[in-house]
């Protein structure tokens, strides 16, 4: 057997080990309803990735060569690097599986990288997979799913049938964002409204469930000794910051306001930041006006 050359995406469910620790009460029993979570997190993985039958969200064949492993809070997705369209429909649908997973109250983290690879229904190994855990673990660092230009450039190289390499590249990069530290990362902020059709993901509901997630996360996360995940939400914070900026600029809201959105305008404009500064110390700051 010979590696393949594929594409390879591993993900980590961010604080599983809690959400397993809270399926248990003080005295060993079992809480349903938390476990019932649980089993619904791994149900939003497998309807996404269900390869007996195409998504309704994608307009593309899920073929043979992509692969799916799921294991404890843990999953990798690979595909021939050479599948038509591969890389925007495998992107998509991380995407895709980021979301449903907030609307959890779930965080996640990956990477996607390119090599040799063996991925099978029995065992995966190669340099590939140990690429993408590298760059989860040391470069993520943050809630975001990383990959570099390399991943861009081979997703336009095999595109799909119907477009050419600039329209697929731009295909790509319509789900990417480009960080502060040069890493492209797949965008669950503002560029989540172009997968909210379903009234399911209703963008203003996402949009509140997001920042509750971010503000529960810095609340639980404002002592010192919990500096790293501060960090976490921090950076979360900032993206949300800027998508507000963007839906409640002025532009925006007379678009909407001209094209007969006076209720979803309305609800822009009243749309608050996130205070880099509210959740601060409250530990030790007990009087804080922000309390």
């Amino acid at each position: 057997m010979k590696y393949e050359q594929r594409i390879v995406a591993f993900i980590d469910i961010l604080g599983f080990k809690s959400l397993l620790n809270d399926t248990l009460d003080k005295n060993g029993n079992d809480k349903e309803e938390r476990i019932d979570s649980v089993i619904s997190a791994y149900n939003a993985i497998r309807e996404i990735w269900d390869l007996d039958s195409v998504p309704q969200y994608l307009d593309v064949k899920i073929a043979e060569t992509k692969k799916i492993s799921i294991f404890s809070d843990c999953l990798v997705v690979s595909f021939a690097i050479e599948q038509p369209g591969g890389v925007f429909s495998t992107l998509l649908e991380i995407k895709m599986l980021i979301m449903r997973l907030i609307s959890r109250k779930i965080l996640c983290r990956g990477a996607v990288s390119i090599g040799k690879f063996i991925h099978t229904d029995n065992y995966l190994f190669g340099p590939a997979l140990v690429e993408a855990y590298t760059l989860e673990s040391k470069a993520a660092m943050y809630p975001r799913v990383i990959l570099d230009h390399s991943v861009i450039e081979a997703g336009a190289q095999n595109k799909n049938q119907d477009h050419d390499f600039t329209e697929e590249k731009e295909y790509v990069q319509s789900l990417l964002e480009q960080d502060s530290d040069g890493m492209f990362y797949i965008d669950y902020f503002f560029k989540a409204q172009n997968e909210l059709d379903d009234p399911e993901y209703d963008f203003p509901d996402y949009i509140e469930n997001l920042a509750d997630v971010i503000r529960k996360g810095l609340m639980g996360s404002s002592h010192h000794s919990k500096a790293d995940i501060r960090v976490k939400y921090s950076w979360m914070r900032e993206r949300f910051n800027k998508m507000i900026d963007i839906v409640t600029s002025k532009e925006n809201l007379v678009r909407l306001n001209n094209s007969g959105e006076q209720e979803l305008a309305d609800f822009y404009s009243n749309l608050k930041k996130i205070s880099p500064n509210k959740y601060t110390n409250l530990f030790n700051s007990k009087n804080s006006k922000y309390q």
